[in-house]
């Protein structure tokens, strides 16, 4: 339930979703975000007249629900907030999810559901599990096609442009329908091929990044479509430069640094293919600060889809073993991205990004107060810091025989009513924790 108001009017507790100036011109989140303190509500009062409230992603008194349709289950029903599941219903929760994402280990998905996931009207998202299922033959699909594009290519055939299209857009309404799915996927689907991996990850989420700041359908399928592709000249490259283990010479890097061109050469041919994924390809590799490549662009010379799309690639390539170098943690990714803010990246587009990946991004690890470990499996779209949690350890560090799910944001308690809540993240394979043994890597 949104209405506008006007800012003399706002109190703390609501969710702002829209503003009466460009979002660039100011220093708040694009997509929305929850009005949590004095110095928010002063600026805003400051910049704007008007703005308008989100009801239904508001808290405390300024919550109010949707009207509840008929058919619609009845959460949330007048003013009042969901319930957290009972005990016996979050580990329902938990093994519905363990079975979907276990299957998946090993596994292509050929055949594809005939029903698009239901949007549930209490948080307007299809089911996590649901997306998973629905969404992972779209996704082996574009594994499969990239591995066709690269035959093709070795043999100086076509890009098979507009099969591509209708993937990442099948997977743009995967994103809208639940983003969190999706990026769940570029985790159960990983291979040992870099290429297509790196493909993938980008793709999805340069789509969740473009989405979550308010890009239009479009302009989320032309990120979309250049995170597949920007990378499809390095085929023309030596193998055995980018497989080498230490530093690049002058003269190899140089070498490495076409592959935009030849991407982009790869992609001209098409007659109909889409300019704006073109420039988006052709700068993902500027930088702010000038010392990018081909063209050496700098500030706002650099398309900002293009500087979206740089922003991701290089969290994307920190985030996986290379060659070269070891994986980080998305953690310690954020934190490099963080210090690079006002010279290789702008600082608006890094504060964006680091708002929608969340302190607590897809997968990581985490110890709660009561001492339990669990895996990030949801996001929150209100609250980043009350993601949904699934516990995988007991207090005393031993496997949970009975996994549980954990919706923060309900504030569920333990002991003598103490709230859980999120203590630190955690390294991948802390406390003995093999990822892949609960195939959650």
């Amino acid at each position: 339930m949104k209405q506008t108001i006007s800012t003399r009017e706002l109190k703390l507790g609501m969710f702002i979703v829209e503003i009466d100036r460009p979002w660039t011109e100011t220093p708040f989140m694009m997509q929305g975000f929850l009005l949590q303190n004095v110095d928010q509500l002063r600026a805003l009062q400051r910049l704007c007249r008007e703005v308008v409230v989100d009801r239904t992603r508001s808290t405390g008194d300024q919550f109010s629900a949707k009207l509840i349709e008929r058919d619609d289950p009845l959460l949330g029903l007048g003013s009042r907030p969901r319930q957290h599941p009972d005990v016996t219903e979050s580990r329902v929760e938990a093994q519905r999810f363990l079975k979907v994402a276990r299957s998946f280990k090993g596994k292509i998905h050929t055949q594809r559901l005939a029903h698009v996931p239901r949007i549930r009207s209490e948080d307007g998202r299809s089911r996590l599990e649901s997306e998973l299922q629905y969404s992972a033959p779209i996704v082996d699909d574009v594994y499969r096609v990239l591995r066709e594009t690269r035959l093709a290519i070795d043999n100086n055939g076509a890009v098979d442009v507009q099969r591509l299209d209708g993937l990442v857009g099948e997977m743009a309404s995967g994103v809208q329908r639940n983003p969190d799915a999706l990026l769940w996927l570029t985790r159960l689907k990983r291979t040992d091929q870099y290429a297509y991996d790196h493909a993938v990850n980008v793709s999805v989420h340069a789509m969740v990044f473009a989405r979550f700041i308010g890009l239009s359908g479009a302009e989320v399928r032309q990120l979309g479509m250049a995170g597949l592709l920007q990378d499809i000249g390095k085929v023309q490259i030596d193998y055995e430069v980018l497989s080498k283990p230490g530093p690049l010479s002058e003269a190899e890097f140089e070498h490495v640094k076409a592959h935009v061109r030849n991407t982009v050469n790869l992609l001209r041919v098409h007659k109909d293919f889409d300019p704006a994924v073109l420039a988006i390809i052709a700068a993902h590799h500027e930088r702010y600060d000038g010392t990018g490549y081909p063209r050496g662009l700098a500030g706002m010379s650099i398309p900002l889809a293009a500087e979206m799309a740089g922003i991701i690639d290089a969290y994307c390539a920190m985030t996986r073993e290379r060659v070269y170098r070891g994986a980080v943690s998305s953690q310690r990714a954020m934190e490099t991205l963080n210090q690079l803010r006002d010279s290789q990246f702008r600082d608006t587009l890094v504060d964006q990004f680091l708002q929608c990946i969340g302190l607590y991004p897809i997968g990581t690890l985490v110890e709660l107060n009561s001492g339990e470990v669990g895996v990030v499996i949801q996001q929150n779209q209100v609250r980043r810091l009350q993601p949904r949690v699934l516990v995988l350890l007991a207090p005393d560090k031993t496997i949970e025989r009975f996994p549980r799910t954990l919706d923060l944001l309900m504030q569920p308690e333990f002991g003598e009513g103490e709230t859980y809540r999120i203590v630190q993240a955690l390294p991948p394979n802390a406390y003995g924790i093999d990822p892949n043994d609960f195939y959650l890597g």
